[in-house]
């Protein structure tokens, strides 16, 4: 195909970057009879216009995020520079003039407004326990060549299993289809820092055919109450980090958390979010406001709610609040 057609400012991204770039055996499969609706057509050209927007727009100090988007190893260093981004496009698209901010030196947001004195810091968060889990698994029981059928199963999603945990999990789950211990175990979760503080997981080992493989399969897990509770406590506790408290010292800042692949944060919509993160932003924080983004790989755009400090400075409320009408926002203080 040619590429430079189909998602020109994305090929020229693409040609800095390595072998091994997270998006490259994804760009390079792409061809001319994908359907537009399809999704490899979908993933890229969400990138093509993000890059493409922000070219136009002109924003100075492009070229730091272009680097990190060439220099990615792995999907999260991806998804924490499209983060970025996906929201300085939505700056641009909404004609807010803004330039990255300057890295380096002094600490500063990562998107400047130019009209007024506010910086937009972006952070992105990866946090899903179960999946990690599966996934390790799935490479154990792939790497011992031992063919099973394996079920997690709990009522609520857990954000975060340790590491040793996972690793005791995956041993015991090896011996078992070692020692054709068909059946389920309990492993009961203790996380003092959650909603849920304990947890139970159920492994259901199956017995599958040689040539079938192995499969992993996450089960159940849509209970919410403690689960959001516990995505809610990381964007807060995001307010209390030292690097971004010394950006927003810089500047008047709006801290926005992308939580797209944090657990299943998905579920809410940025409405409620935005509800719930002014109940939850305190009086002290360092921050004008806090919020949230969702960004989902096959949009360019990215849904965002914030909420506003009361006790912020009155300048400060009245550029965070101007910026939200540009952007289109329903805000909450």
């Amino acid at each position: 195909m040619s590429e430079s057609s189909l998602f020109p400012s994305l090929t020229a991204w693409m040609g800095g970057t390595a072998a091994t770039h997270p998006l490259r055996e994804l760009f390079d499969a792409a061809e001319e009879s994908d359907h537009p609706t399809s999704f490899r057509r979908s993933i890229l050209q969400a990138f093509d216009d993000i890059i493409g927007t922000l070219e136009a727009a002109r924003p100075l100090r492009l070229g730091q995020p272009k680097g990190d988007f060439v220099r990615a190893k792995v999907d999260d260093d991806l998804m924490i520079v499209r983060a970025e981004l996906a929201a300085g496009a939505k700056l641009a698209r909404a004609g807010v003039p803004f330039d990255f901010g300057t890295r380096g030196g002094r600490p500063e947001p990562d998107l400047l407004l130019r009209e007024a004195n506010l910086g937009i810091e972006v952070k992105a968060r990866r946090l899903n326990g179960l999946k990690d889990l599966e996934h390790e698994l799935t490479a154990a029981l792939d790497g011992a060549g031992l063919p099973a059928i394996v079920h997690l199963v709990c009522r609520e999603r857990p954000l975060e299993i340790k590491k040793d945990v996972r690793e005791v999990i995956v041993e015991e789950t090896l011996n078992r289809v070692r020692n054709g211990a068909w059946g389920a175990t309990v492993t009961q979760l203790e996380r003092p820092w959650s909603a849920t503080p304990q947890l139970d997981l159920t492994v259901r080992v199956f017995e599958a055919p040689a040539e079938a493989g192995s499969s992993v399969v996450v089960e159940d897990g849509f209970e919410l109450s403690g689960h959001l509770q516990d995505v809610e406590a990381q964007v807060v506790a995001v307010l209390s980090d030292t690097q971004k408290i010394k950006q927003a010292e810089a500047k008047p800042t709006i801290l926005l958390v992308d939580t797209a692949r944090t657990g299943l944060s998905w579920m809410r919509q940025p409405q409620y979010w935005a509800s719930r993160l002014a109940s939850l932003l305190p009086d002290t924080a360092p921050f004008v406001g806090v919020g949230v983004m969702l960004q989902t790989l096959d949009s360019a755009d990215v849904p965002i709610s914030f909420a506003l400090r009361g006790s912020a400075a009155a300048g400060d409320l009245e550029a965070a609040k101007k910026m939200a009408i540009d952007l289109g926002l329903t805000l909450t203080e």
